[in-house]
């Protein structure tokens, strides 16, 4: 049965690796006749391929024919629906799923939507009439990055988009029935944070009790990753299966009790009943996530082999469980959850085959550790792009501790707090108590150097080389056959990045929405200048984007740091940035406040040589007023192959300085101001003469970036344009020779669920 989990995941990941999906009748001609085959052959295992691969491309097709169409984008839309997930509310605005019922044609059927001056809040499951507007699945596409898209596909998401300020908005109905489930489970959440107060640990709480993490810190997140003991905070296998043994061992003394004797069960029936139907509800309590389905279907099956006196190895009940999970969830191979989840059990299965018996409780709970490390190194790497150095150790220490103390705490108090909160509390402050105390080991863990080493993206090759070496690692075997896994993991655990040669640069506009970041790197230095717009959530790009892309492509300082002006959508990521990365140099306009930091103020005549290639400010001049867009620095970039121009949010005024001082041709020119109106004058278009023209706006941004006329104006001149919304980061590498031709994100890294804005006007 392992064998066919296996096979039927490979047909799902073989649709989710394409980069459109085919017509129709091909596909199914050409899957009919390798059927026919498969079934004539007698292989078990390509039957189970293609049925995957014919099931995963079913729903993907019929999840990309609910997408918003191009022509409801931007507009007023009247839709009415249940609210069909937990609000995330924040200072600024609330965050919520919208399950629709009645709208114009071609709305998805799920949405994800932010209201931001909601006079009232919704609860789950209530039914409310909107006025939104909407855009499609769409996310930030750069290398390194986190694929929002496809999280928005594995959800069912059709469309993002906002509340309007409307007196249409209103409550229809209360919550219904059918969502009574999240409605417990809020309201569970509701009652732990009514126990425990202003309490800091009060996500960790309501995460181990129902899933819900919405009041964890982005800090209390960092340090779970840097320690890797994120795990801890997924209700899976540990926290379920614990659950369940403690009623299974219920269930078979219930059964002893004089009432229940007359029902004539034996102890097996008691403890199948009272344990499955415990981890069926904590699952759903807890939200179904994909580690959560693994977990349930494998003790289903475990328990009904033992029902009907069957014994069935693990790795069947594994397989069965694969099946199960992908029936259910045809889109989970997207989610990290579902790798990170079977290749736990996997790995333990292959740690621990023959070895029952021969070692004390400690030490198998070592062996154990260290076998999920390093099995796990692979899917890590690629999900995350680091490793954590001290997870053996800082898991070792929390791994009891939340097993046998924190988690079963967790579940007593919250069971408390349901039926007499006063109860409920003393337990849940002692649970946090214990939380607070733990804490600073964990961060001093976090706080190691080299706690979380970060990879450069890795070719495949190395990849599937270290995928083989810590399957190696973990099987029982001598030295040699250790020793040879060692070898294999280390040409990804080495490998970097090839290295420009003097006097080349390569410039990459990443695509941060609407803002702006670019990355300069020449043989042995790199600049940064600007990093992209902070968040209402808190969040912002140097944490999302910048960090990301940098160690990517094995960045580990930051030569200098430019911050061209003050506006939010240039700084917004500055401090995660600096926070992420050490910063040699600062270099900012004069409205950049330093924040205790030695800064340096762009002062036209700045210029410095790095590898050959040679930077110089072209803006400010010294003691310039003005406003802040036209106080914005302006960087010029030239080596022996060509040159590039970084202009910031300059507008005419600064446009007329810089080509009055004697502003050269240039080769690759970021517009200015994202391709405003205000900007690109007809004079900097002529001194600038490029080949390349490069814009960085948001996907269908309020102000409508770049300007038809500003793009026409640049093509008119013979220049080439692209634009962040439909390429994702643009990349190009100046080189000797002259300029190769650029990359972008979307179309060297397609996938079907990606979504391409249009071209540009």
């Amino acid at each position: 049965m392992l064998r066919i989990g296996v096979a039927f995941l490979a047909g799902h990941v073989l649709v989710h690796l394409l980069p459109a999906l085919p017509a129709v009748w091909p596909w199914l001609a050409i899957v009919a006749i390798l059927l026919a085959a498969a079934l004539w052959l007698r292989s078990v295992v390509a039957v189970a391929v293609l049925i995957g691969v014919s099931l995963a491309w079913f729903h993907a097709t019929q999840r990309l024919a609910e997408d918003l169409p191009q022509a409801l984008e931007g507009i007023d839309l009247v839709v009415v629906g249940d609210i069909a997930s937990l609000p995330d509310a924040t200072a600024t605005d609330v965050q919520f799923e919208l399950a629709v019922l009645e709208g114009p044609a071609g709305v998805p059927p799920k949405l994800r939507l932010a209201w931001y001056d909601g006079a009232q809040r919704p609860l789950p499951g209530e039914r409310w009439r909107f006025v939104v507007r909407l855009k499609r699945r769409n996310g930030f596409a750069n290398p390194g990055g986190f694929d929002y898209e496809a999280q928005l596909l594995h959800q069912g998401i059709g469309a993002t988009g906002y509340v309007r300020s409307d007196d249409r908005n209103r409550r229809l109905l209360p919550a219904q029935t059918a969502y009574a489930v999240l409605r417990v489970r809020g309201w569970l959440a509701e009652r732990i944070g009514a126990a425990v107060g202003n309490e800091p640990m009060l996500g960790i709480l309501q995460g181990l009790a129902v899933g819900e993490t919405q009041a964890m810190s982005v800090e209390q997140w960092r340090v779970f990753a840097a320690t890797g003991t994120t795990h801890l905070m997924a209700i899976s296998g540990l926290h379920i299966t614990m659950i369940a043994t403690l009623a299974a061992w219920l269930g078979g003394r219930i059964v002893h009790w004089p009432g229940a004797q007359q029902l004539r069960l034996t102890a097996i029936h008691g403890q199948v009943a009272c344990g499955g139907l415990a981890a069926m509800i904590y699952s759903i309590l807890a939200g179904l996530s994909v580690p959560t389905q693994r977990t349930l279907a494998m003790l289903c099956i475990a328990f009904a082999a033992r029902a009907v006196r069957r014994e069935i190895g693990i790795g069947w009940i594994m397989g069965a469980a694969l099946v199960a999970v992908l029936l259910v969830d045809p889109f989970a191979p997207l989610a990290v959850g579902t790798w990170l989840s079977f290749g736990a059990v996997g790995v333990i299965l292959l740690a621990t085959a023959g070895r029952r018996g021969r070692e004390g409780t400690i030490g198998n709970f070592a062996r154990v550790q260290i076998a999920v490390t390093l099995g796990l190194l692979p899917v890590v790497a690629a999900a995350f792009g680091s490793i954590s150095l001290v997870s053996p150790i800082a898991n070792a220490l929390a791994v009891p501790l939340f097993t046998l103390i924190i988690v079963p705490m967790v579940l007593v108090g919250a069971f408390l707090a349901a039926l007499w909160l006063p109860s409920g509390a003393v337990v849940l402050k002692c649970v946090a108590y214990l939380l607070r105390f733990m804490w600073p080991g964990l961060e001093w863990f976090a706080t190691w150097p080299l706690a979380l080493w970060h990879l450069p993206q890795i070719p495949l090759p190395a990849h599937v080389a270290m995928l083989f070496g810590a399957l190696l690692l973990v099987l029982p075997g001598i030295f040699p056959m250790r020793l040879a896994a060692t070898v294999l993991c280390l040409p990804a655990l080495l490998w970097r990045p090839e290295s420009l040669r003097p006097g080349e640069f390569d410039l990459t506009l990443l695509d941060v929405g609407q803002g702006l970041a670019a990355v300069v790197r020449t043989r042995s230095r790199v600049l940064v200048f600007d990093t992209g717009p902070a968040f209402r959530s808190g969040r912002d790009t140097g944490e999302l984007v910048v960090l990301p892309y940098l160690r990517s492509q094995g960045v580990r300082t930051i030569d200098t740091l430019v911050v061209s002006h003050g506006d939010l959508d240039h700084q917004g990521g500055m401090e995660s940035t600096a926070k992420g990365l050490p910063v040699r140099r600062w270099l900012a306009g004069p409205s950049v406040a330093a924040r205790g930091r030695i800064i340096e103020i762009c002062v036209r005549g700045q210029q410095w040589i790095w590898d050959g290639v040679r930077f110089e400010v072209l803006h400010p001049a010294a003691g310039v007023s003005g406003s802040d867009n036209e106080s914005s620095c302006v960087l010029r970039i030239a080596g022996p192959g060509g040159s590039a121009l970084l202009t910031g949010d300059i507008q005419r005024e600064g446009e007329e300085a810089i080509v009055s001082a004697g502003l050269a041709q240039t080769d690759v020119v970021v517009a200015p101001h994202h391709g405003s109106r205000t900007s690109s004058t007809p004079a900097l278009v002529e001194a600038t003469d490029p080949s390349w023209v490069l814009f960085a706006a948001g996907y269908r941004n309020r102000w409508g970036f770049p300007k038809e006329d500003v793009v026409e104006r640049w093509r008119e001149n013979g220049a080439q344009t692209l634009a962040t919304p439909q390429s994702g980061a643009i990349s190009l590498v100046v080189g000797a020779a002259g300029i190769a031709a650029p990359g972008e994100f979307r179309r060297d890294h397609p996938r079907y669920w990606r979504t391409r804005a249009p071209g540009l006007p």
